[in-house]
């Protein structure tokens, strides 16, 4: 390569080296135990969801659900199926998260507080897993906005 390329090689790369990722977007919490905990609080719908579930690489424990606005989980059914060995619910209702993937998950728990889910997750995670906080809805009353629960789940997890 010329030194030419070279340098500006290292000129498209160097802002991605001082990038840190925004609070309750896939934000790594932590790592215990070899397990990665990751805050996507603002997946606030399948959509975003969908990608933070195709982004991560090892198995993954869900932290779902809040205010479900007749939500379609459909799109999310592939990657549950690859990915996701277990889904810890929280929320109003969560008989829809229930329906949708009670036929191909076997582990689906329902919890009332962040700290449970996150105790819950940490529980029966094994090595190599992420837990994940990506809703795919708006926060019920338990929480102001997608921020509280976010702090929630941070708090959470560094309590652990």
């Amino acid at each position: 390569m010329t030194e030419r390329i070279i340098k500006k090689r290292k000129a498209l790369i160097k802002p991605f080296r001082s990038f840190t990722n925004v609070p309750n977007r896939m934000e790594q919490v932590r790592v215990k135990n070899g397990v990665i905990y990751i805050n996507d609080s603002k997946a606030e719908n399948v959509n975003a969801t969908y990608f933070a579930l195709q982004s991560i690489r090892k198995p993954v424990i869900w932290i779902a659900g809040g205010d479900d606005a007749k939500t379609d989980y459909w799109d999310l059914m592939p990657l549950v199926r690859r990915k996701v060995d277990a889904i810890i619910m929280i929320g109003n209702d969560n008989s829809r998260l229930n329906v949708y993937f009670t036929p191909v998950i076997d582990d689906i728990y329902e919890v009332a507080t962040m700290t449970e889910a996150v105790r819950l997750a940490n529980k029966i995670s094994e090595q190599g897993t992420t837990v994940l906080l990506s809703p795919a809805c708006k926060p019920d009353l338990r929480f102001a906005d997608y921020q509280d629960r976010g702090q929630q789940f941070v708090n959470a997890v560094k309590n652990l």
